[in-house]
């Protein structure tokens, strides 16, 4: 697998080179200007289509919450403290007493991605962009957002919301959802909230704000003795999932530079953006690969290196502090 992402890595490069070039191309899923490969100029059929959003939709449904590494936490920066993850990777505000999170919210773009070249196509890849609340040191998840699925070797993009542990729901256009046609596309402008009030009754929205057609709101109810309100997240997710001799997390898909701007939370009355918030600990979360060698991807990371972050590196990945609720991440392999 290690050997996959090199591979992976080399044959981005060269997708820069060539777009320096002026060789780019255009997809019918839009372009990038400046980078090669983003897109895929085929379009699948209805079956096809099918049989993708069922596999999204399995994935997303079963995945777990967030799965610790076995490495130590990284050297604290101000009221920021690491905590890598093998399945997530962002940021989690912590509450350290009685107060609960009653908001969390924030806006990102949809990355462009690269999905596996040949003979790898038929290796499902992922990214889930998302805010939520719970999840971070409990079993319940209150979230929403984007999700890319590299499907036999094309790229299905998705906006969703779930109730975690109740499965994943896809919302959007019944054109896109039926037919991958009118989809979210990479490049959107994307705004989502989490908003809790007494008696454990939740609003979850999302504004799409290049297709307001796939935008939503969706109210559930959770018991506040289940879902607990203990954290606020801004995160980008690899699927991990429970299998019956322990659990498998799906390859993270070679997403651009991405990130959140304006995340806030609100507890206990205030509201705050990511490094500001005073309830509880800040923690920077860096995703690493499932042998806790080297970096997936990297909080705080604006470019892409032409080697791997190994973990054993100092100052590799290092713990960085949000500005005003905002962060990027760049991809840096796929395990």
């Amino acid at each position: 697998m290690k050997l996959f992402s090199q591979f992976i890595g080399k044959i981005r490069l060269m997708g820069v080179m060539a777009a320096m070039l002026g060789i780019a191309a255009a997809g019918a899923q839009g372009s990038d200007p400046g980078r090669a490969g983003a897109t895929d100029l085929r379009q699948p059929d209805a079956s096809t289509v099918a049989r993708a959003r069922a596999s999204f939709l399995k994935h997303m449904s079963t995945r777990r919450t967030m799965v610790p590494s076995g490495l130590a936490p990284l050297a604290r920066v101000g009221n920021t403290s690491s905590f890598p993850s093998l399945n997530w990777s962002g940021y989690a505000d912590l509450e350290g007493g009685s107060q609960t999170v009653s908001s969390v919210s924030g806006e990102w773009v949809i990355p462009y991605v690269e999905c596996p070249p040949s003979p790898y196509q038929y290796q499902d890849t992922f990214i889930a962009q998302w805010v939520g609340i719970d999840g971070f040191n409990n079993g319940t998840v209150e979230q929403l957002g984007s999700a890319t699925e590299c499907f036999e070797g094309v790229p299905y993009y998705y906006v969703w919301v779930e109730m975690f542990p109740a499965g994943t729901i896809e919302e959007g256009t019944v054109a896109c959802i039926n037919n991958n046609v009118d989809c979210p596309q990479p490049g959107d402008r994307v705004a989502a909230s989490v908003t809790v009030a007494a008696g454990g009754i939740y609003t979850l929205t999302l504004t799409d704000f290049t297709r307001p057609q796939e935008s939503f709101s969706v109210t559930a109810s959770c018991a506040p003795s289940t879902c607990l309100d203990s954290s606020a997240e801004w995160i980008v997710e690899r699927p991990a999932f429970d299998l019956s001799f322990g659990f498998q997390i799906l390859p993270l898909v070679d997403f651009f530079e991405t990130g959140f701007s304006a995340g806030k939370v609100t507890s206990g009355g205030s509201t705050t953006y990511i490094g500001a918030f005073q309830g509880g600990t800040v923690y920077d979360l860096p995703m690493v690969d499932d042998t806790d060698s080297y970096f997936l991807d990297c909080v705080g990371q604006r470019g892409f290196g032409p080697q791997l972050l190994q973990t054993t590196t100092a100052d590799a990945c290092p713990t960085v502090e949000p500005s005003q609720g905002s962060f990027n991440l760049t991809w840096d392999a796929s395990f």
